[in-house]
């Protein structure tokens, strides 16, 4: 603002600015692929940790020629902060096979969008102001390829605080 006996003096002003800005990300697959199968065979194998010190209460390693490994660990505790430093723990192996699937074109291009789209969503605070969507999918060796771009409209403006003695 120009006054005639202020001066020129910096003023704030209150305003939503909004601007188009693209999120884009892509991923590609085969379309032959490993998928992990649970068998519903399982072992599990107990332990206590004295400190660095373990004591295995099991002899053997899991049967399993492929497995997953899930960990359960707690910590004693004497009152609603201390802890000690004992810590019971157990190991459960979960059996799995691996079976070799085939996907066709669209089965493999459905769900890659989906995982990208659960990808962008994640990155984007308001989906409603999605005005845009584009797919764009590439044949690659054996498989596809999916690019996906949102086009959002974001408020872009920054409150700042005005220095006045700017020349």
């Amino acid at each position: 603002m120009e006054g005639k006996y202020t001066g020129t003096r910096y003023v704030h002003s209150e305003a939503e600015i909004e601007a188009r800005v693209w999120y884009e990300t892509s991923k590609s697959m085969t379309y032959k692929q490993q998928e992990k199968i649970y068998t519903g065979n399982s072992e599990k194998r107990h332990y206590i940790k004295l400190n660095n010190f373990q004591i295995n209460l099991y002899k053997s390693l899991p049967k399993f020629e492929k497995y997953d490994t899930i960990n359960e660990r707690k910590k004693l505790k004497i009152f609603s902060n201390f802890y000690l430093p004992i810590e019971l723990g157990i190991d459960e192996y979960q059996e799995i096979t691996s079976v070799e699937k085939e996907y066709t074109y669209e089965e493999l291009k459905d769900m890659l969008v989906k995982n990208l789209e659960d990808e962008l969503s994640e990155r984007i605070e308001d989906k409603s102001k999605i005005v845009n969507k584009q797919i764009n999918v590439k044949e690659i060796d054996e498989g596809i390829e999916v690019q996906l771009i949102y086009e959002v409209l974001e408020n872009i403006g920054v409150e700042e605080e005005i220095d006045n003695n700017i020349q």
